[in-house]
């Protein structure tokens, strides 16, 4: 009897002499066979295969839907019917944009192209980038998956029962799926050099971060899915074509996926109804032929919403506004996690911070960059969690470099060292568009920082007139958080010798307009309806503060305060600990 070993061996040689035939047939290009050994199974399902009814409808394919499809699905006793609903497309390895024109095509726009990868949703106060497609942000993320702060649990916003040491064990089980780990070469690379230069004047260290990335195996990973080592190309935040980062179509979804679940793409959900014979009716559009919309019902027993803070909280509000109860808190509590973005541009010291995307035989390989983030300062750590935040190195993107370098001559920034100004001069003129790696040229001289920190978490999600959620907060970005990071940013540009050039939103604009990577809250998870929308379980709160029964959110819109950390692995966790309790129930 074959053994399963034997059986994805034999699976994979199949795979492989396919893929062989049909680049010898001139049917695939080098560049297109990890793509192929993808498309080969894809994740998502025909949209006639539907069924008219679900135990459970899994709204999004972030974190939270893929954590709740996967762990609902593999329960067997009773067998459950699951459905996940994504309103993006399925983006197989190698399909990734990695031009600036292709990054172009690849934005994400409601009316004109609903399939897009990259959505910005812009307010005057905060705006808000995020993933489209099947894996949601996880797919265009900078991998970083650390813990919160114990302490950061002991806001008086948490529910009771959500503490650090509630969460441990699911954190470990996040990172075990996630296949988390450090980069075994992280010390070595320029850009963490940097990073010491300033940690060393304050008496800190730079760390290595945890990455969702996969350094070490080459094969079939334990999804059945095909993966190979990072090779430090940089290109994390425009989507890996390599296939090394840890996404949620490596791991949970096609778990999801082999216990049953259906996964459909181009289905976006416009509102939930409940029903009077106590079901649950999802209402949406399908992006079909040519991308025109068509309206469709679905039926369920149960529902989970997990389409991000702001798609969440939106359908939750249409929902309102046709007649379901919910908590009055809906909307409340949105915070950016004190997200921040500056540069030290054209400084003194080579920083190799350029990607250049899925090609083995590049000329820049010999000064690759790694993955999207390397290592970290956390600042504060003794003091209020108001006043700590985390400084982390961030890659430039193959397609982000030539639309990088027109902003550049743009925003021209602050010098922090006088009387350097011909050999300034010199590497910015190096600077050419057609031929952007250079070793000496600005561009290669530069750093972005993300950081990522506490606000206050006061922001308001409500609808525009075109019923699409978007953020209100007005004085966001006058928070004295963002005043202190700034000019920490400022002192990390002077180490190097460098202009710098502070969060472009927030320092042109007297409004301090901030940008946002991760969003969080507008569901808060309390204890009561009082204060919040769903309550430790993710259960959805009626308007009397009664229990909807089969109604469940699973996201970031869940976390009723800013992190201080990277969000992607305490959703996890949380999503885990909100799976094992509906799961046993």
């Amino acid at each position: 009897m074959e053994t399963n070993q034997q059986h994805s061996r034999r699976a994979f040689c199949k795979r492989i002499a396919i893929g062989t035939g049909a680049l010898i047939s001139g049917n695939l290009g080098c560049g297109s066979f990890s793509a192929f050994l993808q498309e080969a199974q894809p994740l998502s399902a025909h949209w006639d295969r539907r069924l008219d009814h679900y135990d459970f409808v899994v709204i999004g394919s972030g974190y939270g839907g893929s954590i709740l499809a996967a762990r609902i699905s593999e329960s067997k006793v009773p067998q459950k019917s699951v459905c996940i609903l994504e309103r993006g497309r399925e983006w197989p390895v190698g399909t990734f944009p990695d031009t600036s024109e292709a990054a172009d095509r690849a934005i994400r726009t409601p009316e004109s192209n609903p399939l897009g990868l990259f959505e910005v949703r812009a307010s005057r106060d905060i705006s808000v980038l995020q993933g489209c497609g099947l894996g949601g942000t996880s797919l265009i993320n900078g991998n970083v998956a650390i813990e919160a702060d114990a302490d950061v649990f002991r806001n008086d916003h948490w529910p009771k029962g959500v503490t650090y040491e509630a969460l441990r064990p699911y954190y470990k089980v996040a990172r075990k799926m996630l296949n988390v780990g450090r980069h075994p070469r992280a010390d070595q690379f320029l850009r963490m050099r940097a990073m010491k230069r300033r940690a060393e004047e304050m008496g800190l260290k730079t760390e290595a971060l945890d990455l969702a990335v996969n350094f070490e195996s080459n094969g079939l990973n334990a999804h059945g899915v095909m993966q190979k080592p990072c090779t430090d190309c940089g290109d994390c935040f425009t989507g890996c074509n390599v296939g090394a980062k840890n996404t949620l179509p490596m791991n949970y979804l096609p778990a999801a996926r082999a216990n049953g679940t259906h996964i459909f793409t181009h289905t976006e959900v416009d509102w939930i109804e409940k029903r009077p014979e106590g079901l649950w009716r999802v209402h949406g559009r399908r992006y079909g032929l040519l991308g025109l919309p068509q309206p469709f019902m679905l039926d369920a027993n149960n529902v989970v919403l997990a389409a991000g803070t702001l798609g969440t909280t939106g359908i939750l509000l249409r929902s309102r506004d046709n007649g379901l109860a919910l908590s009055g808190r809906l909307g409340e509590g949105f915070s950016g996690n004190g997200d921040f973005l500056a540069f030290a541009h054209n400084s003194d010291h080579q920083t190799n911070v350029l990607g250049f995307g899925n090609n083995p035989w590049h000329s820049w390989r010999r000064n690759a960059p790694g993955p999207a983030v390397v290592g970290g300062i956390r600042y504060h750590a003794d003091k209020p969690l108001s006043q700590r935040f985390i400084v982390e190195d961030l890659s430039f993107p193959k397609a982000m470099i030539k639309p990088s370098q027109g902003w550049f001559r743009i925003l021209d920034g602050q010098d922090t060292d006088e009387g350097d100004e011909v050999v300034e001069l010199a590497r910015r003129l190096l600077d050419r568009t057609d031929s952007p790696y250079a070793d000496h040229n600005a561009m290669n001289h530069t750093m972005m920082y993300l950081v990522v920190g506490h606000d206050s978490a006061e922001g308001r999600i409500r609808l525009n007139s075109a019923g699409h959620a978007e953020v209100e907060w007005g004085g966001a970005g006058q928070q004295a958080i963002f005043e202190s990071i700034n000019a920490e940013l400022y002192e990390h540009a002077r180490s190097m010798g460098a202009r710098f050039i502070s969060n472009p939103v927030w320092d042109i604009r007297n409004v301090k307009s901030l940008i946002t990577a991760h969003p969080l809250g507008g569901c808060r998870m309390s204890d009561s309806h009082e204060q919040g929308v769903v309550n430790e379980f993710g259960q959805a709160y009626s308007a009397d503060g009664s229990l909807h029964e089969g109604l469940y959110v699973a996201d970031g819109s869940v976390i009723p305060t800013s992190l201080g950390a990277n969000p992607l692995l305490t959703i996890a966790a949380l999503c885990e600990k909100i799976a094992a309790s509906l799961v046993a129930s």
